[in-house]
């Protein structure tokens, strides 16, 4: 039962994931301008589009709306099931042993996810807590796999690994978790297209005047973050930053690629990484090259969610030695 569940709910978070990326990107993070419910509703108002409905200033916008409810109720379903998964590993449920932190940790977790999602609306879209929402979606997700990992039947074949190759490892998972978050903060302030349908250059020069402060720049709570408020300047600089940060993990990846090849038992995970990695840097530069198609966006936030399980996976077989 506790396995069963826990796949569930993987299934959910990888589902709410998508369904957050697709809200972001279609501009319809404020469709439903309150929370939990949507104008005082716990379904998306039968009215006309561009009605005003009292109480609140936004005009409805239907098609907005249903993206966000729906984006809600599969989190709301995600958080039951983990809750249930946290009772049950209370209980002793789960057929191999599962320390009791993990699943109370990943109940905390999920209810500090849908307190971002609220302030998420409640904050006009800050890019700050947009970007903590993503990758509280992404750790969420980790927290999960890495649970079903240790229900998993431990690994028949076994190398040792080298400590210096295990450190490679870590700084990889690291890197790659930091340039998921500069794709959300890239995402957050509507920086995908500020270098305009180049690639590799940015508005047609290598090096164009960018305001790396402004990138940076948090924002004050209470301002409407929606469309983006960043010059132009600041939204290249952020979406340079992010393609460093490509350069940089893909540098990584393909060194650890290299460094692991010779550990038979990890080779179908360096084969899927390197398959991934691929998929995802052709699906970024397609993303500037087309103008940001709505489906390229969405598969590049899931292939980066699945190529971060992938190195998590890695790190699992490597870390946890079979006794």
């Amino acid at each position: 039962m506790f396995k069963k569940i826990l796949q569930i709910s993987i299934i959910l978070a990888f589902i709410v994931v998508i369904l957050g990326a697709y809200t972001r990107l279609s501009d319809a993070g404020l469709g439903c301008p309150d929370w939990p419910g949507c104008y005082g509703q716990l379904s998306v108002p039968d009215v006309k589009d561009g009605t005003t409905i009292q109480g609140f200033s936004r005009p409805l916008e239907a098609a907005k709306g249903w993206k966000e409810m729906l984006h809600r109720y599969a989190a709301s379903a995600l958080g039951l099931t983990i809750l249930v998964l946290f009772f049950l590993a209370l209980k002793g449920k789960p057929q191999r042993h599962q320390s009791l932190k993990l699943p109370a940790f990943s109940a905390f977790f999920v209810m500090l996810q849908g307190a971002f999602g609220m302030w998420t609306v409640t904050l006009l879209v800050h890019p700050g807590i947009v970007t903590l929402h993503l990758i509280g979606g992404f750790v969420t997700t980790v927290l999960l796999i890495w649970m079903l990992l240790n229900q998993s039947k431990p690994p028949i074949i076994y190398q040792h690994i080298l400590k210096r190759h295990k450190f490679i490892l870590l700084i990889v998972l690291a890197a790659l978790g930091v340039q998921i978050a500069l794709g959300g903060w890239t995402s957050a302030n509507y920086a995908a297209l500020s270098c305009g349908e180049y690639f590799p250059k940015c508005l047609n020069d290598w090096w164009p005047d960018m305001d790396f402060a402004g990138a940076l720049y948090w924002g004050s709570l209470g301002v409407d973050y929606e469309y983006g408020i960043l010059e132009n300047s600041a939204r290249s600089a952020i979406q340079m930053i992010h393609r460093i940060g490509a350069l940089i993990i893909t540098t990584l990846t393909l060194l650890l690629i290299y460094l692991f090849r010779s550990y038979t038992h990890l080779r179908s995970n360096l084969i899927s990484i390197a398959i991934l990695l691929t998929i995802q840097i052709t699906l970024g530069i397609l993303n500037v090259l087309l103008s940001l198609p709505i489906i390229i966006a969405v598969l590049h936030n899931a292939v980066a969610l699945l190529l971060l399980l992938d190195i998590v996976k890695l790190v699992h077989k490597t870390f946890k030695v079979p006794t």
